[in-house]
């Protein structure tokens, strides 16, 4: 049998990392623990699972829907998987992270092989779309559910949604940006709804100023580091007239300033640029970036709460639990009469 250590050479990881990963550990990324479980796998690995992770209430599956997740696995939803395992730990459950993509049949068959073990008390399913099959198939069996983060609207008011406020989000990044004296503020988005809400918070924040909305300052991309940048480099003869950008994803909010970084602009100086989400990774770039955070702990624990309580009252009727963002002021933004 394989060793873990020739895991860890095959992965491309120490062997620590190999070790976490087995043990389903939450300290390693989804990206890392598959790659190595798979491995294990494909080398008849038997893997030996810490008996204290079982001697609990059960599991809970994190249904992750792949359908719009970059490579490597979008940094957010990383840190809000973690989030959720700690909180499903918690509450002596053990997590269990499946994928469902909706183009691939097999990913539902493994999805009910895991659920139809038994072991199964309830699911937690972060989503970007509504799936009748899934959603179908969970209530045939009882099987408690909850939805988090970016569910798709207009909503079914026969199911239980723990999400953000995403047009909250934009009003207050766009509000932070008016409060700044910027009136030239163009936006990089997305398709979703959880997009869509973010840009009608910002056209809301806008008209409310006075201001005409500009649609050629509100450009679509696709939501990875070089989509972002090559987006700023094709539409860069109608944006330099801005003074200011709402990226509505911190990934995308780097892209922006490396861009003008790149071409002679300084930040704030010369733009200023606020980004989505949260991530920590916005702390790395310079200036370090400014956000509107997606509060994950917060989402975490909401999302596990509202499972528990569908645990325990099975009768309990559906809510929608809306959480607020918040801004969290960094470096990148500054008063439009500030700058060069």
């Amino acid at each position: 049998m394989i060793t873990t250590q020739e895991l860890a050479e095959l992965a491309g990881v120490s062997q620590s990392t190999v070790s976490r990963s087995l043990q389903n550990s939450s300290r390693i990324s989804i990206e890392t623990k598959t790659t190595v479980q798979e491995l294990a796998k494909q080398h008849g690995y038997i893997i030996k699972r810490k008996q204290k992770h079982f001697t609990n209430n059960g599991g809970i599956a994190i249904i992750l829907d792949i359908g719009r997740i970059t490579t490597p696995l979008d940094l957010y939803l990383e840190y809000l998987s973690n989030e959720l395992i700690k909180q499903v730990e918690s509450q002596n459950y053990y997590p269990i992270i499946l994928s469902h993509d909706v183009n691939n049949t097999d990913s539902f068959k493994y999805i009910q092989s895991v659920i139809e073990t038994g072991s199964i008390k309830g699911t937690i399913i972060i989503n970007d779309n509504y799936h009748p099959a899934l959603e179908e198939y969970l209530k045939n069996l009882n099987i408690p559910h909850i939805y988090t983060q970016y569910f798709s609207r207009p909503m079914k008011k026969s199911l239980n949604i723990v999400d953000v406020d995403h047009f909250a989000g934009g009003l207050i990044a766009a509000n932070h940006l008016l409060s700044l004296e910027h009136r030239k503020i163009a936006t990089l988005t997305s398709v979703g709804s959880d997009f869509d809400e973010r840009t009608a918070g910002y056209c809301t924040a806008l008209k409310s100023s006075g201001l005409t909305i500009n649609s050629g300052w509100i450009i679509k991309t696709g939501l990875t580091y070089s989509e972002g940048y090559e987006t700023m480099r094709k539409n860069w003869e109608k944006l330099q007239d801005c003074t200011a950008f709402f990226a509505q994803t911190d990934r995308l909010g780097i892209a922006v300033i490396n861009y003008l970084t790149d071409h002679g602009y300084t930040v704030p100086q010369r733009y200023s640029v606020i980004g989505f989400d949260g991530i920590y990774e916005g702390t790395y770039c310079r200036p370090k970036l400014t956000t509107v955070i997606q509060p994950v702990a917060e989402i975490a624990e909401s999302s596990m709460n509202s499972l528990s309580r569908l645990l325990t009252q099975k009768d309990g009727g559906a809510t929608h639990f809306f959480i607020q963002p918040r801004l969290c002021l960094r470096n990148s933004t500054a008063n439009v009469f500030l700058q060069e």
